[in-house]
């Protein structure tokens, strides 16, 4: 048996909503995942998880077939759906925590998932990952 890969680093880049309907909308994510290998990794999807301050906002999956590079990167798109519900929730959350001073909002998420390997046997062909940050350095430009 040959060497464990480490799983990648996988980072939120970008958050593109798309044409919705009825009580769900839908979102592209944008991840970049950091291969630390020194081996390319052949991607056959992923299944993440958004939370935005410790709610979860979205889930989405890609079978996207991809080579990540060896000691590479590569923007990976997922279609991620949520529910309108899911959406008023976090409103509500968000309002009730916005009492304080401006400068103390925090819009954090939390990405959770794993990345299915093209090659492996099914179950044992998946790493999973986590990746965390604050929205609000996404969205806003650097000053």
């Amino acid at each position: 048996m040959g060497p464990t890969l480490e799983a990648p680093r996988v980072s939120l880049v970008n958050i593109i909503q798309q044409p919705s309907s009825g009580m769900e909308t839908t979102f592209q994510l944008e991840l970049r995942l950091i291969n630390p290998n020194d081996v390319a990794i052949d991607l056959k999807g992923i299944d993440c998880r958004l939370e935005i301050n410790d709610t979860t906002i979205a889930s989405g999956v890609s079978n996207e077939a991809a080579e990540l590079p060896a000691l590479g990167t590569l923007v990976y798109p997922v279609t991620a759906y949520a529910s309108a519900s899911d959406f008023i929730m976090l409103m509500v959350r968000l309002m009730a925590d916005s009492r304080g001073a401006p400068e103390d909002f925090e819009l954090n998420y939390n990405l959770l998932g794993r990345v299915f390997l093209a090659d492996g046997m099914p179950g044992w062909n998946r790493l999973n990952f986590k990746s965390e940050g604050d929205l609000l350095k996404l969205i806003q430009p650097p000053n």
